[in-house]
This record gives C-alpha cells, sequence and structure tokens, in this order.
C-alpha cells in the first residue's frame, strides 16, 4: 500500500507560517512536534506536514493557477472542523479564498472551506460525508 507519507512547504514567514499552522491544522487533529527557526513540523493523521524556510534571496509569494502547487486538501470529520479552521483564519487575519459551503458538484454533503497560507499556497478542508 503507497500512501502519502508527508507534505513539505517553504515559507518566507517561518514564524506566521507557523501561526497559520498551528491554527489550520489543530482543529484537524495535528500537533505542532517540531519548531526550529527553519524548520516546523506537525503530526496527526497522515500525512506529516512541515514548513522549511526559503532558501537564497527569492521571496516571491506563490501565485495560484502557475504551475507548480495547486492546492493540498484536508478531510475533516465533520463540518464543526470546517468552520473552526474558517473561524482561525478569520480571527488570525489570514486570506479565506472561498467561505465555507456545500459543493454539490462534487459529491452529496461535500462542505468545505478554502483558504490561503501567508505565502499564498492554497489549502482546502473539507468534510466529505
Amino acid at each position: 500500500m503507497t500512501t502519502l507519507h508527508h507534505l513539505c512547504m517553504t515559507t518566507s514567514q517561518m514564524p506566521e507560517a507557523t501561526r497559520f499552522y498551528d491554527a489550520v491544522l489543530g482543529p484537524l487533529g495535528y500537533s505542532r512536534e517540531l519548531t526550529t527557526d527553519r524548520l516546523s513540523t506537525w503530526h496527526g493523521q497522515a500525512p506529516e506536514i512541515l514548513v522549511w524556510a526559503v532558501e537564497g534571496d527569492e521571496r516571491a509569494p506563490h501565485t495560484f493557477g502557475r504551475p507548480g502547487w495547486h492546492h493540498a486538501a484536508f478531510a475533516a470529520d465533520d463540518r464543526d472542523a470546517v468552520l473552526s479552521v474558517h473561524k482561525a483564519v478569520v480571527d488570525g487575519n489570514w486570506t479565506v479564498v472561498h467561505e465555507p459551503r456545500e459543493y454539490p458538484e462534487y459529491s452529496d454533503g461535500y462542505f468545505a472551506v478554502f483558504v490561503e497560507d501567508p505565502d499564498g499556497l492554497r489549502i482546502e478542508v473539507a468534510h466529505i460525508p
């Protein structure tokens, strides 16, 4: 059986990204395991999440729709977890791309929120009954 072991992103804003991922991943059952000035990790349901500090001088945020990252989707146990992530992102003054709502075009009962981390990486949190 093959599974996704970890998801690793880079950030130009390590303290802010760590705060963002604490807020988004906490309601999904993740907890931060390691924090240094170069790396933060979260463990919980697979995959493990890693955020590294950028290397070099390139600091431009990611642009959605360009080659590379599209988005990562996390499965939530219930709608309340989706709403908790939405509230945490709003309270943190980060970007909500699409407010929580149903997506019947995906499947019956599909309920999701789409947000972006401080570097523009898109994250979906969805409850899919």
